[in-house]
């Protein structure tokens, strides 16, 4: 689907008639919410919160008896009960979603699922048309907040090094051609999914695209938009690195690189950070070399460091966390509770500190997006619009996730009891 036909078909869903999702829908429209006040959003989300709960009450027999045998009162509900609703990541593998979508689901959206580098299988999330348009609009304000400057309409270009087969497998790639498509940029790919290749993950059959590359290099319009793992930009950096002269000289006749000139408002966009890339060096180290070879000006022509912004985003949320190397850290969408749990008595972390990231999606439609992903992350202040911002320090060991999953106090185990009682 394109992005018009996702807004077009979220527009015809019945659930807009629901004043809860009518207001949601009217809330991620525009960037009102950036400018609010840290006590206004939180106040905001506490009242979301406990709208969203009766929201699934009404639409999934599930959550009536879930909710009774946890002893939640939506009308009453907190960041406590939140706890005791999140489901880790390892439960919606294959089918296991299913259970949590509303019963009046809207059809014709799309799927998406993780990378499978576990080994496992995949999680995967059905998204509808108008959670997609969500994602879309909530996603692409974000973006631009943390970017710090507007994405103007049919302007610059994009390159994502990755295969356009991703689109329809990967929710950050559907985010990233949707967002630009709506905003009228040019995206290019810049990988080739070879299926006949070893490997029987999607990210082990990928091979550059030379031609598609160097059209985005040579590229006049500005700016430029670089998309890629880390691991994308530091390796590209790092060959440019070691050039010898002559080498040097052809590169630079063919492509005009190095250094890639991003041109105004040109900025590097990494997914995830380090995490899951053992080999590579830490994050401010791969920026410190990457900002010798690519070049970025201000929308006002003056030449600044290549701002690097990198997006921690999951399979399981709609909302991405994105921030700006150097400038702040990990920024949620306003409407998003983000908060921190003990990993050892999975009680909620009051202010600042280390723990396990937990997210609730209120503005989610299809099922209750409530859920730890398995990465533990630090928060600290801030003077920015949501009065915290989030760190990613590293992601759970197997045996710390497996003895958090049997220890959790909530959704889990009640899950479990329930599916014992039916045997």
């Amino acid at each position: 689907m394109t992005a018009n036909d996702i807004f077009d078909r979220a527009s015809q869903s019945p659930l807009l008639n629901d004043p809860y999702i009518a207001n949601i829908w009217e809330l991620v429209q525009g960037d009102t919410l950036f400018r609010k006040s840290p006590e206004q959003l939180a106040q905001m989300r506490r009242q979301m919160t406990r709208d969203c709960l009766s929201f699934f009450a009404r639409h999934n027999p599930y959550y009536i008896d879930l909710f009774d045998r946890l002893e939640i009162d939506p009308k009453h509900a907190g960041i406590e009960d939140l706890a005791k609703l999140a489901v880790p990541s390892d439960m919606l593998r294959g089918d296991g979603q299913k259970m949590f979508l509303i019963k009046d689901l809207q059809e014709n959206g799309e799927s998406f699922q993780s990378s499978g580098t576990t080994g496992r299988a995949p999680v995967k999330l059905y998204r509808s048309p108008l959670d997609l348009a969500i994602m879309v609009k909530a996603n692409a304000v974000l973006f631009e907040y943390v970017y710090g400057d507007t994405l103007e309409q049919n302007d610059g270009i994009a390159l994502f090094m990755a295969a356009p087969e991703l689109r329809y497998r990967l929710s950050f790639v559907a985010f990233v051609e949707l967002a630009l498509e709506s905003k009228g940029i040019e995206l290019i790919y810049g990988m080739d999914l070879e299926e006949g290749m070893e490997g029987n993950k999607p990210w082990q059959k990928l091979e550059p695209n030379r031609k598609r590359i160097m059209r985005f290099l040579k590229a006049k319009r500005q700016p430029k938009l670089f998309f890629t793992a880390p691991a994308g930009v530091y390796l590209l950096a790092k060959r440019m690195e070691e050039l010898t002269w002559s080498k040097y000289i052809v590169q630079r006749l063919a492509t005009g690189s190095p250094p890639v000139r991003l041109g105004k408002g040109g900025v590097v966009v990494t997914g995830g950070g380090t995490k899951g890339f053992a080999d590579l060096p830490p994050y401010d180290n791969m920026v410190e070399l990457s900002r010798r070879q690519f070049t970025s000006k201000t929308k006002k022509g003056e030449p600044r460091p290549v701002p690097f912004m990198d997006v921690l985003g999951m399979t399981e949320t709609l909302t991405a966390l994105i921030d700006q190397h150097g400038v702040m850290d990990k920024m949620p969408y306003p409407l998003s509770e983000v908060f921190l749990l003990d990993p050892r008595t999975f009680e909620p972390i009051e202010g600042d500190g280390e723990g396990l990231l937990c997210i609730f999606n209120p503005f989610t439609t299809s099922w209750l997006e409530c859920f730890y992903p398995g990465d533990i992350m630090s928060s600290h202040r801030s003077e920015r619009y949501y009065g915290r911002e989030f760190q990613f320090k590293r992601r759970l060991t197997i045996k710390e996730g497996w003895e958090l999953q049997r220890a959790c106090g909530g959704t889990l185990e009640e899950m479990m009891a329930a599916k014992e009682g039916t045997q």
